[in-house]
């Protein structure tokens, strides 16, 4: 499987960039909106385009909630930086049209895609959620704590790192200072949500453990690509894509 992943696009149009062809699997980490540079016009049109290639190839096609997109899904609720005051009831309502196309994780192997990331304490707080035989679906369990469970307020939480007043982040908030040295164990994520300036895979110190933040639209034009073998082991290529 051959799959894009986009960062953080805060309303750019760059994802346009990308060859959606040329992949099984295009997957957007989340935080379509709120931008200090892009009009709210474009951003709205952004976000359109973006739900509209969702409906044309919904199984291509994956939408990741990020930080930003829960403020205006669920306002007044889980607010952020941002925020686009004059422009809420446009956002809110093309957030809440197409609720069902966004997902909060996505997991293929042991490959597991949110906005933000994991850390092992966040996980170690509420491993009630993920029971023994779901313990290598992390992505499948965390999609059950939104959709069926409701657990916005766990999946949601905001960590005394960015400001909120829990001990940490939950998978849209979870700052990089969280995650890196406390990973889950037997994963491979790939993450946005904290800015860095060229896209960085840093591996863990236990096998098969490694993160990948690709939080760089604001600096530079570069896509994840990464490519999983069926023949039994994971195979990584990791080409930065411009």
């Amino acid at each position: 499987m051959k799959i894009l992943a986009i960062g953080d696009i805060h309303g750019r149009n760059i994802w346009k960039k990308a060859h959606f062809e040329d992949y099984d699997k295009i997957v957007f980490i989340g935080d379509y909106v709120d931008s200090n540079s892009v009009s709210d016009e474009e951003t709205y049109t952004n976000l359109v385009e973006i739900i509209e290639q969702k409906k044309a190839q919904p199984d291509k096609i994956v939408l990741l909630l990020g930080n930003h997109d829960v403020q205006y899904l669920y306002y007044p609720f889980f607010r952020c930086s941002g925020f686009r005051t004059l422009y809420k009831k446009t956002l809110i309502d093309i957030f809440l049209t197409n609720k069902d196309l966004f997902q909060v994780a996505y997991q293929v192997k042991n490959y597991l895609f949110t906005h933000a990331g994991v850390s092992q304490s966040w996980y170690k707080e509420h491993l009630h959620f993920f029971t023994k035989d779901k313990i290598k679906s992390v992505g499948n369990v965390l999609n059950e704590m939104y959709f069926e469970h409701k657990a916005y307020d766990i999946l949601f939480q905001t960590g005394i790192l960015r400001g909120g007043e829990s001990l940490y982040g939950g998978i849209v908030w979870a700052d990089k200072k969280e995650t890196l040295g406390n990973l889950i164990l037997g994963f491979h994520q790939i993450v946005g949500h904290s800015r860095v300036l060229k896209i960085e895979h840093i591996d863990g110190d236990v096998l098969e453990t490694s993160i990948t933040y690709i939080d760089v639209l604001r600096t530079s034009d570069m896509f994840y690509e990464i490519e999983i073998k069926k023949n039994g082991t994971n195979i990584r290529h990791r080409r930065h894509i411009r």
